[in-house]
Parts: structure tokens; sequence; C-alpha cells
């Protein structure tokens, strides 16, 4: 990782001035004191460390100072039974889907995974079955 103060290729980020206020990206590259940052819809920008909200620093931060710290909600915390997951998904597939959340075609992002997944799982099984 290459830094520029405490910020490095690959940190999460979230613009707080410039033309792009708000947008959220991830630090590509380390140009001497700018930061090449890709915005979530692709773009490239170079920014000064003083224009971006740093999370992956943050996390860090916490990390260091409270390493044994939980995370997330509490046990029981929530009315279902359900897990967090990260998933590695292409760029392109993403940014249709949140296209398609956005237009109002999903409207519970959840739920339709859970639907997708539990009919590809079910198919699968059938196939298992007639295969044994």
């Amino acid at each position: 990782m290459h830094l520029v103060g405490s910020h490095g290729s690959g940190d999460k980020v979230r613009v707080k001035h410039l033309g792009e206020r708000g947008e959220r990206g991830v630090i590509e590259a380390v140009k001497g004191r700018k930061l090449v940052v890709r915005l979530a819809e692709g773009a490239l920008i170079t920014a000064d460390p003083t224009d971006l909200t740093n999370f992956s620093l943050a996390a860090r931060k916490a990390w260091k100072s409270m390493p044994n710290r939980r995370v997330g909600r509490p046990r029981g915390s929530s009315l279902s039974n359900r897990i967090s997951v990260t998933l590695r998904i292409d760029r392109d597939l993403w940014d249709d889907f949140k296209r398609a959340e956005g237009a109002g075609i999903i409207s519970d992002r959840t739920e339709l995974l859970n639907q997708w997944i539990r009919q590809k799982l079910d198919k699968l099984h059938a196939v298992e079955k007639r295969a044994s």
C-alpha cells in the first residue's frame, strides 16, 4: 500500500469538497501529495487528502485504539434470523443492480437476493436428486 500521510491506495473515501461532493470512491493511487480516486461511477479525480473523508483510515484508527471491541449489532437485537455477508461482485453488474434499485424495479434488496439464492439452490438440489 502506498501512503500519503495515513491515506493509502485501496482506502474507501467520500469526497468532502470539489464538484463531486458526497460521492464515494476508492483511492487508486498516490501521486506526490495528491490522491487519485476512482468514484463509484468509474470516473477518476485527483484530490488533496483534506478534500476526502477516509473511511478506511477511520477503521484503522478505531482498530488500533480498541482491537478487541465487538462490532455490529449486539446478539439478539434483530427480529429476524439473518447474518451479514461480504460478496465480491463485478462492478458493472453491481452498477446495473443499483440502477434498477434506484429506478424502483428492486424495492427490497435483501428479500430479492434471498429469493434468487433460494431459487438457484432449489434447482441445484433438484438436479442433485435426479443424478443420485
